[in-house]
Order: structure tokens, then C-alpha cells, then sequence
């Protein structure tokens, strides 16, 4: 099955959904402690925040990790399917030209052979029946060999791992439905401590959280590489944290921290430039 590209062992699955599931009910604990906490200082706020955009990042990853193993599946489904109503078809034509073969063969042994223009007609339909089967059994092993399978296994085990691609696939898109819900939550999470920053310098606040930032993000592909060991995947981390940025408007916030800070610098050196003249 892995000759395929699937995902096959259907046992690993369940160890990553129950791994999966154990770093999501970590995180949930983590979002609801934040939300009770009380940030009344500006290192708390931001250590808050940021814990939060760590817990995010990894709903991000476990939802980007779904939805690969989602896309894999849905891959070979769509090469599977249409296959396996391809070797049916087959193995039905196979069946239909051997049966119509045998009895032409019959026909044709019982036959007197003073019938000699049905003798040369029937033997023209074996031989071209002869022809097709060869044909359709040739095209049959083609396809059989393309998916990893053999003569003696197909009929048994082509249909049942169909099913069981088709049940994996329905429990990523259950655990795929679980984890967007609670990167929503946390979301909605991240909007109230917000709502607390308007009482804060923004500017202060900002590069407090753009200082303890860089181990937060740490933090989180720690963990992620506990939960999916050899699987875990740092291209998948980069665009989880690419993904994180958007949802939380951070090239926004960077942009207008930025032209507070070339706001605050023009007044500074305005009432440098009264101050001096004010001196002479």
C-alpha cells in the first residue's frame, strides 16, 4: 500500500490522532488559563499574547498536518476508485468472452464435421475471443501491477482498502472540524487580550512581544516535534507561522507601530528644533 503513497497502517493513524488529541486538550488548558489570568502590566499582557499566538501556531500546524494526510488520501482515492471500477469491468468482460468462449467451444466440439462452413465460422469468433482475453487479462495485470496488487489478492483486498482510505479520511476531516473550532476559540481569545492593549503604549507593548517572540515560536516547534517525532515537518511550521501572521494582522500592526515611531520621531525632533530656538 505504501507503493501507492497512502497512508496505510491505519494503527499509526490512531497513535497520531490520540497524540494529536493529547496536545489539543494541553492547549485548550492553556487558552482557558490565559483567558482567566488577569494581565494588568504591560510584560504580563505581552507574555500573555504571546503564549497565545504560540498555542495558535501549533492549532495551525495540527491543522496543516490534517490536512496533508486529508490530501494524500484524497490522492489515491481518486486514483483507487476509478481503478477498482476499471478492474470490475474488466473481470466482468473477462467472465462474459470466457463463458460465450466455452460455450462456442462446445458448440463447436459437438458440431458434425459435415458443417464445415459453421465449423470455420465458429472457429474465427474462438479465435478472436482468444485475442480479446488475452487482451483484457494483459490490460487487467497492467493495471493490478500499477497499484502494488496481485492476481490472488485484488478481488479481496482492492475494495476493503478502499474503505478503510475512506475511514481515515473521514476521521481527519472529524479531527480537522474539532481543531478549527478551537483555533477559533483561541482566536476570539486573542481579540479580548487586544481589547485589554488599547490601555497600553502600543509601541512598548509591541517590542516587548517582538523580544520574547523568537522563544515562543521555539516553544512551539519543540512541541511539535514531540507530538509528530520523525513525521514533524519545518516547511509545514513555516507556513503555519506564515498563516498565524495573516489571521492576526501582524504586517497591520507592524506597519502602524512604525509610522507611530516616525510620528513619535518627527515630534521629538520638533520640539528639539523650538527648544533650540527658544535657547538663543
Amino acid at each position: 500500500m505504501e507503493k501507492k503513497g497512502i497512508i496505510s497502517d491505519r494503527c499509526e493513524l490512531n497513535r497520531q490522532i490520540k497524540a494529536d488529541n493529547a496536545l489539543l486538550r494541553e492547549l485548550r488548558g492553556q487558552v482557558k488559563k490565559l483567558a482567566q489570568t488577569v494581565k494588568n502590566t504591560l510584560p504580563a499582557l505581552a507574555e500573555a499574547m504571546e503564549n497565545l499566538r504560540k498555542n495558535l501556531l501549533l492549532f495551525c500546524y495540527q491543522l496543516g498536518y490534517l490536512r496533508k494526510g486529508k490530501e494524500r488520501l484524497n490522492t489515491s482515492l481518486n486514483t483507487l476508485r476509478p481503478a477498482l471500477t476499471q478492474y470490475n469491468q474488466l473481470a466482468k468482460d473477462i467472465r462474459d468472452k470466457t463463458k460465450e468462449r466455452r460455450i462456442l467451444l462446445t458448440e463447436k466440439k459437438a458440431l458434425s464435421a459435415v458443417h464445415v462452413f459453421r465449423h470455420r465460422e465458429l472457429a474465427a469468433k474462438i479465435a478472436a475471443l482468444t485475442e480479446d482475453l488475452e487482451e483484457l487479462r494483459s490490460e487487467k495485470n497492467l493495471l493490478l501491477a500499477s497499484l502494488a496488487y496481485t492476481e490472488e489478492d485484488a478481488a479481496d483486498k482492492f475494495p476493503k482498502d478502499i474503505a478503510a482510505m475512506e475511514q481515515s479520511l473521514k476521521r481527519l476531516e472529524e479531527q480537522e472540524q474539532k481543531y478549527s473550532a478551537e483555533l477559533d476559540a483561541a482566536l476570539n481569545e486573542y481579540a479580548g487580550l487586544r481589547e485589554q492593549a488599547q490601555g497600553f503604549d502600543p509601541v512598548q507593548l509591541y517590542k516587548t512581544k517582538q523580544a520574547i517572540r523568537p522563544g515562543k515560536e521555539q516553544e512551539a516547534e519543540n512541541r511539535a516535534q514531540q507530538v509528530y517525532g520523525e513525521k514533524y515537518s519545518p516547511l509545514l511550521m513555516f507556513d503555519s507561522k506564515k498563516a498565524i501572521s495573516r489571521m492576526l494582522h501582524e504586517d497591520m500592526e507592524r506597519q502602524a507601530v512604525r509610522r507611530m515611531m516616525r510620528q513619535a520621531h518627527k515630534e521629538q525632533q520638533t520640539f528639539q528644533k523650538k527648544k533650540s530656538e527658544q535657547e538663543r
